[in-house]
């Protein structure tokens, strides 16, 4: 599964422009409607102004190379705060580490927006592995690995966006869990109850509005009316 372009409300757009494109060094630009465009290297993630009134906030992740997750750790720390992890934390390298779903490392810290952002160095990324170089820079950000979605019913949910995209579950799901990834190792929706806190800080998992494109054979939209979540395909780069 390929997100290509992630769509996320936020208050205040230029906060993003500076953090995203000052802070972590990444290109950026406005587009057509106004909204933020932060390019990664085989995602965009756009930010876009909120509803008067309204600070949504989400969490995603990104894709960064296998191996490379102490130097990406050091990276963000030697530009902006970590969050720290309260449950079994690897301090190595000065930061905190964490090995979150199915023993994948990751650190977190917090956007402009006050979204929760994961940088997640999965192993199982083959054509993604690491150089052995001994840097680490904004280049190093893939693409969009997750985009947390909040539900009433999130087994409806999994399952109406698992037939759309034609992914079945990666993880979760199962009597005991309460999250579900529905994608594969590249890339996962994954659908949160209401309320779930979104690790590390308990942001509650909430309906907001969000856009998924996703690579397909062919183009398809639907609208989950909840966020309202606008699912897409698309063939070839979004328009």
């Amino acid at each position: 599964m390929r997100i290509v372009q992630l769509t996320l409300d936020c208050a205040d757009v230029g906060a993003q422009e500076d953090f995203y494109g000052g802070t972590l060094g990444l290109a950026v630009g406005r587009d057509r409607e106004g909204a933020l465009e932060v390019r990664l290297r085989s995602s965009v993630i756009r930010f876009r102004p909120a509803a008067p009134g309204t600070a949504p906030r989400h969490h995603f992740a990104i894709n960064v190379p296998p191996g490379s997750i102490e130097r990406a750790a050091a990276w963000v720390a030697d530009r902006h705060e970590l969050l720290a992890f309260h449950g079994d934390p690897d301090e190595e390298g000065g930061a905190t580490i964490v090995h979150a779903d199915r023993g994948t490392p990751a650190v977190y810290f917090l956007d402009a927006a006050g979204n929760v952002v994961e940088l997640i160095a999965n192993v199982r990324l083959a054509e993604a592995r690491d150089h052995g170089g001994p840097g680490f820079g904004s280049e190093d950000l893939l693409g969009v690995a997750e985009i947390g979605i909040a539900a009433a019913d999130p087994s409806a949910t999994s399952a109406t966006v698992g037939e759309f995209f034609g992914q079945g579950v990666l993880w979760g799901g199962a009597p005991g869990w309460l999250l579900t990834a529905i994608g594969d190792d590249r890339a996962v929706v994954i659908v949160a109850p209401l309320g779930r806190g979104w690790i590390p800080v308990g942001l509650p998992a909430l309906p907001a509005p969000t856009e998924i494109v996703a690579s397909g054979a062919e183009a398809a939209e639907m609208t989950l009316a909840e966020g309202p979540y606008v699912l897409r395909t698309v063939v070839g780069p979004p328009t």
